[in-house]
């Protein structure tokens, strides 16, 4: 196992519920509305092509990486 801060998360119940809980207010919706609808549709896009989203650790209040619905190949790559 590497040494690289992430973390899994299965508590929001879709991907709008994540950014709400997860994003940093300040780059979400404290951008505007506009700005919020669309970064949700970019994240949707994402995890209809890619299975998963992730969230960087600058723009979650985490300030670690988050991987949603899970980390692709497991937590111990």
């Amino acid at each position: 196992m590497n040494n690289e801060q992430v973390i899994t998360l299965e508590q929001a119940a879709n991907i709008g519920e994540l950014l709400e809980k997860y994003y940093k207010p300040d780059r979400y919706t404290g951008r505007g509305e506009e700005y919020a609808k669309t970064l949700l549709a970019s994240y949707e896009k994402d995890y209809a092509r890619q299975g998963y989203v992730l969230i960087s650790h600058y723009d979650n209040i985490t300030g670690r990486v988050i991987y949603w619905p899970e980390k692709p190949g497991g937590n111990d790559e």
